[in-house]
């Protein structure tokens, strides 16, 4: 005895996600490639200000910064570790950027394919700035400036 199973249409995804619709040039403009964006300044900046904390190592910006960026944050952790070794005393001082949280993210472009953002980090004792310049170089977002205050 056989059963014939009726062949159903395949299902979409939960949610209505198809795969690589999304992935297209044309998708990516306007308010979905500000979101991507937005998203790419939050994880950078976070990341930067853990690296200032000695808690993450800068190699891990290499992916998404310049050579430069990351350079300039290796040589700013070792000075800050550097400083923090030579005075003990102050220690209460170097644990401001321990427990940082993203509170506020602008973003604007001010040319097709290049964002500026800013971010502003909450500390246990203060807050803090983080500007970060952000440009599609071949097909790739990439962080070329990035500073904190």
């Amino acid at each position: 005895m056989s059963i014939a199973v009726p062949e159903s249409a395949p299902r979409p995804p939960a949610g209505g996600y198809t795969w690589r619709q999304d992935r297209t040039v044309a998708a990516l403009t306007g308010k979905n490639e500000m979101e991507r964006v937005g998203a790419i300044a939050r994880s950078i900046g976070q990341a930067a200000v853990e690296i200032l904390a000695g808690t993450r190592p800068a190699s891990q910006l290499s992916r998404w910064t310049e050579p430069e960026v990351v350079e300039r944050f290796t040589q700013r952790a070792a000075m800050l570790k550097l400083v923090q070794e030579q005075c003990p005393d102050r220690r209460a001082v170097f644990e401001v950027h321990r427990a940082a949280r993203i509170r506020r993210i602008r973003v604007c472009s001010p040319a097709p394919g290049c964002y500026e953002a800013s971010l502003v980090v909450e500390e246990s004792t203060r807050a803090r700035a983080v500007a970060l310049r952000i440009e599609r170089i071949a097909r790739q977002w990439r962080v070329t400036h990035l500073e904190v205050g």
